[in-house]
């Protein structure tokens, strides 16, 4: 089990007031797992420990700052101080109070306009020990307590300004008690705030001219100023300021410490300015006033993980031990998720199992632990999860789908196509769920008949038991009709009008599909026109599906996904002139969609690398944070055929594509085929370099010695795997058999390799993208059966192209030690490379082009016609890559 010690150096953060460490508890030695779970299974009742409550005397406010669990009693405090003598305030002091009550304003100063800028440290166990010494000690008398903790009051009635000479635990309880707000204060808030908003629309410096003024003009109580001083910020952070709005955050953060708002906002633009360092500093230094607070923590606990240093995740997390599990379960479950996602599952499992046996009512627990299970195959430890939430809290919605999807894979992997398991639970579930979701239960029962229909018993569906599980599926799309809320039904018919047309009820489809579009509100009036012209595709009427898209494009131009399928439509024709025009227009309104640059990208193919390249450019340049377009840029590097091949700028595409757009499962898919080569190929293409190289004495900067090395490379490689006589001389015939074991051996190093990726693509769970929907079957399919289907796949046809592929290693190892790597340079390269395969094309199973390897996968690359399509893998194709109903 992870160990979980305390951070011993107290974070510090440029411009920002330094704390002091605290002091370290007796339990940083940790002998046991932090997490406070049982040994076993017995154990399962609470531990005393954790819910042993620190005493509070009521009766002596200055012994609560030292039994309190909530902060530790700073090192540098006063030792001789008696526990029931506290310092008093002086006659100086109490002056320059009143003068601030006169005028209560708050303003930055002028030291907070710089980069170093912010006043002396806001805690007041921080000041210097001298300024607090200097007075006599006086023991306050309780009416100067209660004064001190609850705040005087101005004449004006704003919250009175300490001194700065006030005691520091008094400072430190003022502050906390400034959180807390009347409900006058809160409605003066609200109005400033719905004045600031209809500022705000008229422009920005309106809005901060209206701040300012409230401010100034005594409007607002003192202690919301640091609320207006957030709002300033996030105004400048939206107008690009973003070295005012670091101002102004810092300022929030000397005003109100204790409240956590400024250090998440603060963090949130240092992260998203690149500065990951700083804003751990800034979390952590947060958490040293909110020690307890669970945002902070949980931001802190992910930005760890991030980074990819779990263990200062798990040191965050070890100040929860002697905490009781009622205050801190929701950060303790991150925990178990943290080490979900790193793949130590025993301990999520166990942390989950604590969490489920005290937080019994908290539905998405369960739904953790239910796809933790899912995802490691365990299905029915899954289901028994499962069934105890919903003993729990039987109405919870989500844990009945969920169910749903466990014994229908349950039923599957029995043979059981009658869903017996399935249609037990959907009749349970129409007992006990929410009302609101009793139409959703009967639609997902119809769609898993439908699944189990055309994947098993579609070849019978004139016999009398395919006819039976038709009416059957129908009645059920008819209940889902009369219990569905009205403004859902549409979704209702057109799943139905999908139902009706795998069963080849063309006309039937049609009146459904008709009847959605008359009944859906506006803003899903878009999808429905998709739908109607995906049904005319189908069917072989590309011209009403053109004539649809065109009504779609003319009355709701705002929805992108119109453009990018009438661009889908005419690549599926094969009118790649028209679908690229379609594409440039579409960008004019929608330049900020991924998905649309990524098409455009595709489409440039055929006008050469330098076009595509420049096309890629643009795309970064309006989408930098897009991950389906650093996928495009990858499969650039990652086409043999392309003299832009090359790993290494490839890995770095993929690593931002993973990162920005985790749900895209095509950049994953892209990923196996880079391990694979990485792995599997790339060390044979060394070898053979090296063997080449030492028999034939190479010039790096002359393309005919490269092309040379090349073209041995490949019929080595063409004799090992396809066992063809080839023109291979005497001095290299003595690699085959070697190549031949090296690719047998390295294919099976490769476990390790593809058990770190599915892990990352696990924790990712994408959704979308053409080669993932191409390897997903179903939606029972875990994202490792997606993955480990498309790695299948691609190590076959990788298996069939290897020697394709080491002769393009083997370039690019070359053109690294050799000729210069400017475009035209590789591409006089890259023209002979296609030239030899061209010669060769008699020695390869069948004929490839550079087109062939665009993507991923090959096969899908490689056109066929709708028409030639089944029925089946014709819906798959083109509705399949819309998940609204699934």
């Amino acid at each position: 089990p992870p160990i979980y010690p305390c951070p011993t150096v107290g974070p510090t953060v440029h411009g920002l007031p330094s704390v002091s460490p605290p002091t370290i508890p007796a339990y940083a030695n940790f002998e046991t797992p932090t997490y406070p779970v049982p040994t076993s299974n017995a154990q399962m009742g609470p531990d005393p420990k954790l819910h042993e409550q620190p005493k509070l005397p009521l009766q002596n406010f200055q012994q609560k700052e030292s039994h309190s669990t909530m902060h530790n009693a700073p090192e540098d405090r006063n030792a001789n101080a008696s526990p029931t003598k506290r310092q008093g305030t002086t006659k100086e002091g109490s002056r320059r109070s009143a003068r601030q009550d006169q005028n209560p304003g708050v303003r930055i100063p002028p030291s907070a306009h710089t980069v170093e800028g912010i006043s002396q440290p806001v805690d007041p166990d921080t000041r210097p020990q001298e300024q607090n010494t200097k007075h006599k000690k006086k023991s306050l008398s309780p009416k100067k307590v209660r004064q001190r903790k609850g705040g005087r009051t101005s004449p004006q009635g704003n919250p009175r300004v300490e001194p700065e000479d006030a005691p520091k635990d008094d400072l430190g309880d003022l502050r906390r008690s400034e959180l807390v707000e009347s409900p006058a204060t809160r409605n003066m808030f609200k109005e400033f705030y719905r004045s600031f908003r209809s500022k705000e629309k008229l422009s920005f410096s309106t809005a901060e001219d209206f701040a300012l003024e409230s401010l100034k003009n005594k409007s607002l109580p003192t202690k919301v100023h640091w609320r207006v001083f957030l709002e300033l910020a996030d105004l400048a952070k939206r107008a690009n300021k973003f070295g005012e709005a670091r101002r102004l955050y810092r300022h929030v953060c000397q005003l109100q410490p204790y409240a956590s708002h400024g250090w998440l906002e603060y963090s949130k633009l240092e992260e998203e300015s690149g500065n990951i360092e700083r804003c751990s500093k800034i979390l952590r230094l947060g958490l040293k006033y909110c020690e307890l607070n669970e945002n902070l923590m949980t931001r802190s606990i992910k930005l760890e993980e991030k980074n990819g240093q779990p263990n200062k995740a798990r040191q965050i997390l070890a100040r929860l031990k002697h905490v009781g599990i009622d205050q801190v379960w929701r950060t303790v479950l991150e925990g178990a998720l943290l080490e979900a996602r790193a793949g130590n599952d025993v301990m999520a499992r166990r942390v989950l199992k604590y969490l489920m046996h005290h937080v019994p009512w908290y539905g998405p627990l369960y739904l953790e632990a239910y796809r933790l299970e899912k995802d490691l195959g365990r299905w029915k430890d899954a289901l028994a999860i499962v069934e105890r939430g919903l003993d729990s809290i039987p109405r919870y919605g989500p844990l009945w789908f969920g169910a749903f999807r466990l014994c229908e894979g349950l039923d599957m992997a029995a043979a059981q196509y009658h869903l017996p398991r399935a249609m037990s639970l959907v009749q349970r579930a129409t007992k006990c769920i929410s009302r609101e979701l009793v139409w959703k239960v009967h639609l997902d029962a119809a769609q898993m008949m439908e699944r189990i229909f055309c994947r098993y018993k579609y070849e019978k569906a004139t016999s009398q038991d395919g006819r039976s599980d038709i009416a059957e599926c129908r009645r059920r799309f008819a209940m889902t009709v009369m219990t569905c809320p009205s403004n859902l039904c549409w979704k209702v018919w057109l799943a139905a009008g999908r139902m009706e047309l795998i069963f080849g009820r063309i006309p039937q489809a049609r009146k459904l599909f008709f009847r959605a579009y008359g009944v859906v509100p506006d803003k899903g009036k878009a999808t429905t026109l998709l739908e109607c012209a995906r049904l005319e595709e189908f069917v072989g009427d590309v011209d009403l599906a053109r004539a649809i898209l065109c009504k779609a494009r003319s009355e709701t131009g705002s929805d992108w996904k119109v453009w990018l399928e009438s661009i889908m439509v005419e690549v599926r024709c094969e009118n790649k002139s028209r679908a690229k025009s379609l594409a440039y227009k579409a960008l004019e309104t929608h330049s900020g969609t991924g998905r649309l640059w990524s098409a455009l990208i595709q489409l440039c193919y055929e006008d050469g690398v330098q076009i595509q390249s420049r096309c890629l450019k643009h795309a970064l340049l309006s989408v930098p944070k897009s991950g389906e377009v650093w996928c495009e840029g990858a499969r650039l590097h990652l086409n043999p055929f392309l003299p832009t091949f090359d790993l290494e700028q490839a890995r770095q595409h993929l690593t931002f594509s993973t990162r920005f757009t985790p749900q895209y499962g095509d950049s994953f898919i892209e990923t196996v085929r880079l391990e694979l080569l990485t792995h599997w190929l790339s060390p044979v293409a060394e070898r053979l370099a090296e063997e080449i190289k030492l028999k034939k004495p190479t010039n790096f900067d002359d393309l005919n010695d490269i092309y040379d090395v090349m073209r041995d490379s490949f019929l080595v490689v063409v004799a090992a795997t396809q066992r063809q006589k080839t023109d291979l001389t005497c001095d290299f015939i003595h690699l085959v058999e070697e190549v031949r074991q090296k690719l047998h051996i390295n294919l099976s190093r490769m476990s390790s390799v593809q058990s770190s990726l599915s892990l990352r693509c696990s924790n990712a769970d994408p959704n979308y993208g053409f080669l993932w929907f191409h390897c997903r079957e179903g939606p029972t399919d875990t994202a490792r059966d997606v993955l480990e289907r498309a790695t299948k796949t691609i190590t076959e046809e990788m298996r069939i192209h290897a020697a394709v592929h080491v002769a393009a290693l083997v370039r690019w190892k070359l053109l690294q030690d050799g000729l210069q790597r400017d475009l035209s340079g590789l591409q006089r390269v890259g023209n002979k490379f296609e030239n030899m395969i061209q010669k060769h094309m008699a020695l390869l199973e069948s004929p490839i082009s550079g087109s062939d390897f665009a993507t991923g996968i090959v096969a899908l690359n490689q056109f066929q016609p709708l028409h030639k399509m089944s029925p089946i893998k014709r819906r798959k194709h083109l509705f399949g890559s819309d998940s609204l109903l699934a």
